[in-house]
């Protein structure tokens, strides 16, 4: 993923979540305008760093370069739910995501 991909990818995470980059850059410990300087292709976080805009944005470092993926936060808060479902249920939520998926084509 070179730069600009990255900055795309961070700024859709961004605005899916309602999120702005001071924000982000103040809650992760850095100056007000650090996110600017990546999603402006100017810098790459540290390791150390993309940790925390992950755990800010409450998603994981895969989902983050999983790009086929829309709302990955949403995603994570669904999950733990999903897992508490038998088999017949969960065959009810697939039915009824691909019903309404369907009629948005």
């Amino acid at each position: 993923m070179n730069k600009t991909e990255f900055a795309k990818r961070l700024s859709e995470i961004m605005e899916e979540n309602n999120r702005t980059a001071r924000d982000v850059s103040l809650n992760i410990g850095q100056n007000s305008g650090y996110i600017n300087s990546i999603l402006n292709e100017k810098a790459y976080p540290s390791m150390d760093v993309f940790f925390k805009i992950c755990d800010e944005l409450n998603i994981t470092p895969v989902d983050f370069f999983d790009t086929d993926t829309r709302y990955p936060e949403m995603m994570n808060r669904i999950v733990p739910y999903y897992n508490l479902l038998n088999k017949e249920q969960a065959e009810t939520v697939e039915k009824l995501i691909k019903a309404i998926a369907e009629n948005n084509k």
